[in-house]
């Protein structure tokens, strides 16, 4: 039984850590007009709409001329995550430009970088093609909880067609920057405790919910340290551990 228990435990962190922390990703709940007022996705000079394609799906949709379209999500500093869309530009007289930018919502004028730039991801400038899969991952910066993804474009440029956006966590972020000090965590699932060791000082931990809210946040200097996460709700947590320069993520169950 608890073999079974433990599968199960690891099923739902599979499942939970690719949740998409995107609202209405494939605009089925909001309807209308998107503007200042909107939620979850705000903007200007753009609406919900019935794609013209072949699926008759709906999408997002930046009008023409100048237009944006963008939503607020809560992250967890230091951590990876993935973001995926799709899009199509309507053909027509005028441009086909658009760079999607991930900006620090607490400090606009601040770009994050990804793809080793700063300057965001340059669509493809082909109309009446959708784009499936457009991809980029992006690790957040310290003090950054908050993050604005921003899809915008210059007067003088088509209409563009979004759909199917998510971002999700990187699982494969995981331990390996802690592996080179034997870092390791136990048990998993976790009922009161969670034992801490490495051939290494431990200088701080963090544990966020699955949300991206900071849970925990304790000064460790140790090799060794058993946590109490008895006062924690029962769920899905991710532990940040940093040792020196490195710094590691590990997802953990609390019973």
């Amino acid at each position: 039984m608890k073999k079974i228990t433990f599968l199960i435990a690891l099923l739902i962190i599979s499942v939970s850590f690719g949740q998409n922390l995107i609202s209405d990703g494939t605009f089925d709940t909001q309807t209308g007009a998107i503007n200042t007022g909107t939620t979850p996705w705000t903007g200007f000079n753009s609406q919900v709409i019935v794609s013209d394609d072949l699926t008759s799906s709906t999408a997002g949709n930046v009008n023409n001329g100048e237009g944006s379209i963008f939503q607020v999500i809560s992250v967890v500093e230091g951590s990876t995550y993935i973001v995926n869309f799709d899009y199509r530009w309507v053909s027509g007289t005028g441009n086909y430009n658009m760079t999607v930018r991930v900006k620090d919502n607490a400090n606009l004028g601040t770009n994050l970088t990804f793809n080793d730039t700063n300057d965001g991801l340059v669509l493809n400038t082909t109309p009446d093609v959708w784009n499936t899969n457009a991809t980029f991952s992006l690790t957040i910066p310290s003090g950054v909880t908050n993050i604005r993804l921003l899809f915008y474009k210059a007067t003088g440029n088509r209409p563009l067609r979004i759909d199917n956006v998510s971002i999700t966590l990187d699982a494969t972020a995981s331990l390996k920057d802690l592996a080179q000090f034997k870092f390791n965590v136990h048990p998993n699932p976790a009922k009161d405790y969670i034992n801490l060791s490495a051939s290494k000082n431990i200088d701080k931990i963090e544990i966020y919910n699955i949300v991206g809210q900071q849970v925990e946040r304790m000064n460790l200097n140790s090799t060794n340290k058993q946590v109490d996460v008895s006062k924690l709700s029962k769920g899905i947590y991710l532990l940040k551990a940093y040792i020196e320069d490195a710094v590691g993520s590990y997802k953990f169950v609390k019973q």
